[in-house]
């Protein structure tokens, strides 16, 4: 069968095809269907390719041309912030990942996606990947609250573009990890201290029904 790339994540080191017959569904692949899985790192989107499909896996691909060890791969950059909900963005290589999720929540979902987006962008990235939202209910002075939760991975996606104004070493260096890592610790000691506040709770309480079943039936 034959196919082109539409879309390659160098981190994960998987990627998307389109078949050149419109009818064909697309087919996602690994580095280990190449004989050569070390030849991923040479792939580039819109490259041909042949493969067959074992069990509805692709096998045995061929890519008609690789990049050279010398070539200097430069690429243009997308608009805007793209929310992709799995390791993937149509038409661009992701050149790195964060490896913290990041999340943002507001009682606006758009709000929370545009929070979301605006911190990936300085963090240095252009894409989100493994997007999910989900809802949460709060309550305060004996109101309930809805409230969007929108999370996912910092990414760097580029389009190979021989004209473009970025080449791999700038993406590269793209994503700020340092900051991604702070914000994740952060988040681990909230969260570890709304559970001590949690058990100091449990343990006041405990401390406080001793006591009045002391005073009570045992004094």
């Amino acid at each position: 069968m034959q196919a082109y790339i539409s879309a390659l994540n160098y981190v994960d080191r998987i990627g998307k095809l389109c078949a050149t017959d419109p009818s064909v569904s697309t087919y996602m692949f690994s580095a280990k269907a190449l004989a050569d899985p070390e030849d991923f790192a040479f792939l580039a989107v819109g490259c041909t390719v042949e493969f067959t499909l074992e069990n509805g896996k692709v096998r045995n691909l061929q890519p008609a041309t690789l990049r050279s060890v010398d070539e200097v791969a430069r690429y243009s950059m997308p608009d805007s912030v793209s929310f992709e909900s799995g390791h993937l963005r149509d038409g661009y290589e992701i050149l790195d990942v964060g490896r913290l999720r990041l999340s943002k929540m507001s009682r606006d979902v758009n709000k929370a996606r545009a929070e979301l987006a605006s911190l990936c962008r300085s963090l240095g990235g252009n894409t989100l990947l493994e997007v999910t939202e989900r809802q949460e209910q709060r309550t305060a002075m004996a109101y309930a609250f809805i409230f969007h939760i929108v999370q996912g991975y910092v990414a760097v996606a580029g389009r190979p573009d021989a004209q473009g104004n970025m080449d791999a070493s700038d993406l590269l260096s793209s994503i700020n990890h340092q900051e991604i890592k702070r914000r994740g610790q952060q988040h681990e000691n909230k969260a570890a201290g709304k559970i001590a506040l949690k058990l100091l709770g449990g343990v006041l309480l405990l401390c406080f029904a001793v006591g009045y079943i002391y005073s009570t039936f045992l004094h």
